[in-house]
């Protein structure tokens, strides 16, 4: 029997939190409206014990709803139901418990669309947000789940401050304008750590798909990041340690920039960080993919099995660009000159050419387990125990991230403090124009 690797503990004990993000569903059932027992949200709210579940028929509800019981808040009819600022000033729902779902709600005309606020284990799901300042603000929260929602034209898809280790995956954030006084982007996360963010639609932003600042040891992975007037990822000051897999980067910087704007146009912008591991990414169309290419890892980690062409290979891999010049002479898939940008491996396809691709190391260890089953084995390597034959695309790298990324943010705990007292020192006012 083979023994459970303590980084693997670790992504078996953080899956389950995951898993368990959704409220129970054995409380009462609360109706909202036509037929229901209360008129509005906040009435059944009071009324509600942790685990009730508050259904809230179709039609308009203007109130600006506060959360502070463990409760799941859902539309009888999505598309249907819309809930929408009393106050504009204020959060259209502000939560404020553990455990909350807010679940098929179209939501608008408020500071934000969902505040989470000092909380955690809250999911966002199937939601519909518009003309809010910020479609979902995560401010001093941990563990929740954005998903599945369009978050289209606001000031910004997802706005996180001092937020990490949630999951915004498989939204839409596109067309979001900002302020006059504010950048817009499709998702911004200020202080925040060991996120991850996937499979969303962050385009056509009137500044940034997504920006970072003094945020490290983030998985973004499986994006669309296309046509945003400015950037498709800024990773600003002390974004460090971040990992950019499988994402397709186009297009973006198009729009002529302003005299105040200062970001120069590019598919990624580095600024002031480190470590940053870029790779199997695709750059399309753009003046300039990558600026501070230097400070980051362009190369994989370590060698790959991939197969191209319809044969299985093994090297590193590294990004496709556009604009690539060099040739494959070896026909594996593999340019054999550098990029411009310095990737040692580039690409000369877009990643979705390269299939069933995984870790070398796992797949070795993989074939010698299954083939030396009468033998007493006591492997204990992530890899060994990780290892899963026919990896596609998306899951063999997105493993190998959420791997590091977890292994890092159990050593970004033991930070956090200095990182809370720089911040205090460094007087930074948290604010919708923080994102410059």
């Amino acid at each position: 029997m083979h023994k459970i690797a303590t980084p693997l503990l670790s992504i078996a004990v953080t899956c389950l939190l995951v898993s368990t993000l959704a409220v129970s569903v054995n409380g009462a059932a609360l109706k909202v409206g036509s037929g229901g027992q209360y008129k509005s949200i906040n009435e059944a709210i009071i009324a509600a014990q942790p685990g009730d579940t508050i259904t809230v028929s179709a039609g308009t509800y203007t109130e600006n709803v506060i959360v502070t019981k463990s409760v799941t808040i859902k539309a009888a009819s999505p598309g249907s139901t819309v809930v929408t600022a009393a106050d504009p000033s204020k959060d259209v729902f502000l939560v404020q418990a553990k455990n909350v779902r807010v679940e098929g709600l179209t939501i608008t005309g408020g500071a934000s669309g969902v505040h989470i606020q000092n909380t955690s284990k809250c999911v966002v799901t199937n939601v519909v947000a518009h003309d809010n300042v910020r479609g979902v603000y995560l401010s001093q929260s941990t563990e929740n789940e954005v998903s599945n929602s369009n978050l289209a034209d606001n000031g910004y898809g997802v706005y996180g401050d001092a937020a990490s280790s949630n999951t915004i995956s498989s939204n839409v954030a596109t067309g979001e304008r900002g302020s006059s006084a504010a950048l817009g982007d499709g998702i911004f996360l200020n202080y925040g750590e060991a996120n991850a963010i996937m499979h969303n639609n962050l385009s056509a932003n009137h500044d940034f798909g997504i920006s970072l600042y003094t945020s490290p040891r983030n998985v973004i992975s499986n994006n669309t990041i296309s046509d945003n007037d400015l950037i498709g990822i800024r990773l600003g000051p002390g974004s460090n340690d971040n990992t950019l897999t499988f994402n397709a980067i186009a297009r973006n910087g198009q729009t002529a920039q302003t005299a105040a704007q200062t970001f120069p146009p590019s598919g990624i912008l580095i600024v002031s960080a480190t470590g940053n591991q870029i790779y199997l990414n695709s750059f399309v169309s753009q003046s300039s993919a990558l600026i501070g290419a230097s400070a980051a890892i362009l190369d994989s980690p370590e060698k790959m099995v991939y197969t191209y062409g319809g044969v299985e290979r093994t090297g590193y891999l590294s990004n496709y660009y556009s604009d690539y010049k060099g040739t494959d002479v070896n026909g594996t898939g593999i340019g054999s000159t550098l990029s411009a940008y310095g990737d040692n491996y580039p690409l000369v396809q877009p990643f979705e050419k390269y299939t069933n691709i995984g870790a070398a190391s796992a797949a070795t260890i993989a074939t010698t387990t299954s083939t030396a089953s009468t033998q007493p084995s006591n492997l204990t390597s992530a890899a060994a125990q990780t290892s899963t034959p026919g990896f596609g695309v998306e899951g063999a790298f997105l493993a190998l991230a959420l791997i590091a990324s977890v292994l890092a943010y159990s050593r970004a705990r033991r930070h956090r403090t200095d990182i809370r007292v720089n911040r205090q020192a460094r007087k930074i006012l948290h604010s919708d124009d923080g994102d410059k």
